[in-house]
């Protein structure tokens, strides 16, 4: 992650976008069949609804929806509803020498000549940036202006376009970001409720045995994604947690009743004193004995 993170700062002074076409595309009965694109194609959808393929994934496109077609990614429109309206630009990310020779491709992989493959960008947005084919972002209507101001733009192509069409391209790539950046923070926040709901259960029921699969379904999430949250957001594994609250709960009794070890293990959900001795002496490094010897003062008996 952060070797990522520092790639993206010179990749984002590097950046030089030129526009190959950008254009109000309307259309009934959308149909386009498998191709690559050398550059890329940034498309929203205004009106209408879409059946596109990216690779193997098959998409609904809705109106407000934004796809961001990369560089040798194979993808076709496979069916449409209504007329669709499609403002898309395609476009390099990085200064190219070729720019005017590259055209936009209508050809699968497989159709292509070498020296057309040879014309396929690298696709940083992706690696890089981390950009996703398709994009649902709440600030989906600031893309929509921007992309209207630069297909205007192209249109008139004066002298100024080819300074404007730049920061127009980058303006776009910035609203992506952004837009992500924020749709990330609410899933974090809608996320992080539901991991203290599950943590407050690890809480509730401390000294009982709950399966993971319990603790996902609590937090409405894939076993594999709560797994990986869950340790995000504490630091530890679910087990990991419920094994320090049992030891934080044992001390308290260990300090503050006359209970015995072997009813201390019982009270707080281990089947025996040994297991019990081993994950205290895990935690903290001593045996319980050792610890009511050494805050209390007293022999356990």
């Amino acid at each position: 992650m952060e070797a990522l993170t520092n790639q993206k700062v010179p990749l984002m002074t590097q950046l030089s976008p030129n526009v190959r076409k950008a254009w109000n595309h309307r259309e009934s009965g959308m149909r386009l069949k498998s191709r690559i694109i050398f550059d890329y194609e940034l498309l929203y959808l205004e009106k209408g609804e879409l059946t596109l393929r990216i690779d193997e994934t098959v998409h609904n496109i809705q109106p407000g929806d934004i796809v961001l077609f990369k560089p040798g990614k194979e993808h076709e429109f496979i069916e449409s509803v209504g007329e669709c309206w499609m403002p898309h630009v395609h476009f390099d990310a990085l200064y190219e020498d070729n720019l005017e020779e590259v055209p936009i491709n209508y050809k699968s992989l497989s159709e292509c000549s070498n020296e057309e493959k040879r014309w396929i960008r690298e696709d940083v947005l992706g690696s890089v940036l981390q950009i996703p084919d398709v994009i649902r972002i709440e600030n989906h209507g600031e893309i929509l202006k921007t992309l209207q101001q630069l297909i205007h733009a192209y249109e008139r192509r004066d002298l100024e376009f080819f300074i404007l069409q730049k920061s127009l391209v980058l303006k776009l790539i910035y609203l992506l970001l952004k837009g992500l950046e924020a749709s990330e923070l609410t899933r974090r926040k809608v996320h992080h409720k539901s991991l203290d709901a599950a943590a407050t259960l690890i809480m509730e029921r401390f000294d009982q045995t709950i399966l993971l699969e319990e603790l996902s379904r609590t937090a409405t999430l894939s076993v594999f994604h709560f797994s990986r949250l869950f340790k995000q957001k504490y630091g530890l594994t679910p087990h990991q947690f419920q094994m320090r609250y049992r030891i934080e709960k044992a001390k308290h009794l260990m300090i503050y009743t006359p209970l015995s070890i072997t009813t201390i293990a019982e009270k707080v959900g281990y089947g025996s004193v040994f297991a019990f001795s081993k994950a205290f002496k895990q935690i903290e490094t001593m045996s319980p004995r050792k610890f009511i010897q050494t805050f209390t003062g007293l022999n356990e008996i």
